[in-house]
């Protein structure tokens, strides 16, 4: 018989053994014929495959299919959590530990924290504990555990105030899949040369008639939820590339300022990535306003990684032109890696759609995180958090 979730009061998030098992027959979508029989724990085992793969370049398609069908419960207070186990290789292994400070002892310690902050957070319902959403945070903050964890606070409660953006993430909502199919945005099957996920934008690619700001953040964070848990970007980051050429007043004029400052207070503090670059292409002076006013939104830190190319062949000339598509001087054309995209989607859309139901109180979110984490660490509640080996 399946072991049963224990009480908060009751739960060891330290305790690492094997979970309990419910199973749940989910039925993948179209173009997946199999359905499989995923346990219901926080973190199932990795197929031999994922842990073969390489880790640089593109993962073949089928290993994608492979990793990604999994749906982790939301649980907050879980019997047990599946030992994680590193799968990316040496070189990422010391990337890791250069960039984020990252080694195991790290790592298991920030997990074993974070997972009892979530267990002793009254206001936290439900909410994944599995490592690889964890390692979302942890990775984005250094593993920083006070910076972790308000991430994750501030996480939860922008998805649950901001349901028209955060919310459906489905790719069989037509029109957001007419969004994808328009090549509006599309992450690149290849990386670049320093391991990073390239996700490029193109405005021109917008039917203007049938989309609204609420859409098209919609569609951003698709891309963002489907990518977040490939563990290479979350080591190595992304880099966002946005052609802007084609960027007309009516587009602009579909953001609200509350909108702009709300996407980049996303950005900065709710949604967890590494972001290595905004590349921007072709930018028209009738947006030189606009943007002024959104880079006065960012951090200094991310001010310095804006750049902008007046062509599309000075873009190009930065890049390693083989990655890019057909269309921007690459080998594979746009329509082929949009289709390649939109597996993913598909692979991971159980998975999208559950987060929908992780929950947090919002009386008592933001800024719960700030009065209780640190104050928790400082009296010793969490964890080893001062036995914490760090640089």
């Amino acid at each position: 018989m399946a072991e049963q979730p224990m009480s908060k009061a009751a739960n060891n998030p330290n305790k690492q053994t094997n979970p309990g098992t419910t199973g749940w027959r989910v039925i993948l979508p179209r173009r997946i014929k199999e359905a499989v029989l995923v346990a219901k724990t926080n973190e199932p085992p990795l197929p031999t495959k994922a842990r073969a793969r390489v880790s640089s370049g593109s993962i073949a398609l089928e290993n994608i299919m492979e990793t990604e069908t999994h749906v982790y419960d939301n649980c907050a207070t879980p019997a047990s959590y599946t030992p994680y186990s590193w799968t990316l290789g040496d070189k990422l292994r010391k990337t890791a530990k250069s960039e984020l400070r990252e080694d195991e002892n790290l790592r298991n310690q920030s997990l074993a924290q974070m997972r009892e902050w979530i267990a002793k957070s009254p206001h936290i319902k439900r909410c994944r504990t599995d490592a690889l959403f964890l390692l979302r945070f942890l990775r984005t903050k250094k593993f920083s555990i006070p910076q972790s964890c308000a991430m994750l606070e501030k996480y939860l409660t922008v998805r649950q105030a901001n349901p028209a953006w955060f919310q459906r993430l489905d790719i069989e909502d037509p029109e957001l899949e007419a969004i994808i199919d328009g090549g509006y945005i599309v992450p690149l099957p290849e990386r670049d040369e320093h391991g990073r996920q390239v996700v490029l934008s193109v405005a021109g690619n917008l039917d203007l008639t049938r989309v609204s700001s609420a859409l098209l953040a919609r569609a951003h964070i698709l891309v963002q939820e489907v990518l977040a848990d490939d563990e290479q970007s979350q080591v190595c980051g992304y880099t966002q590339c946005i052609d802007e050429r084609e960027l007309s007043m009516k587009l602009m004029s579909l953001w609200s300022l509350v909108d702009i400052r709300k996407a980049a207070d996303c950005i900065q503090n709710g949604m967890p990535s590494r972001i290595n670059g905004f590349n921007l292409i072709g930018l028209p002076s009738t947006a030189a306003t606009l943007l002024e006013f959104c880079v006065s939104l960012l951090s200094d830190k991310l001010r310095k990684r804006i750049n902008l190319y007046r062509t599309v062949d000075d873009f190009a000339n930065k890049m390693n032109r083989k990655i890019l598509p057909k269309e921007y001087g690459g080998v594979v054309p746009m329509a082929d890696m949009i289709a390649q995209f939109k597996e993913r989607c598909r692979a991971k859309r159980a998975q999208l759609l559950a987060m929908d139901e992780m929950h947090i109180e919002l009386s008592k979110a933001p800024g719960y995180c700030a009065e209780t984490c640190r104050r928790d660490l400082d009296a010793g509640m969490i964890g080893s958090f001062r036995k914490l080996e760090v640089d």
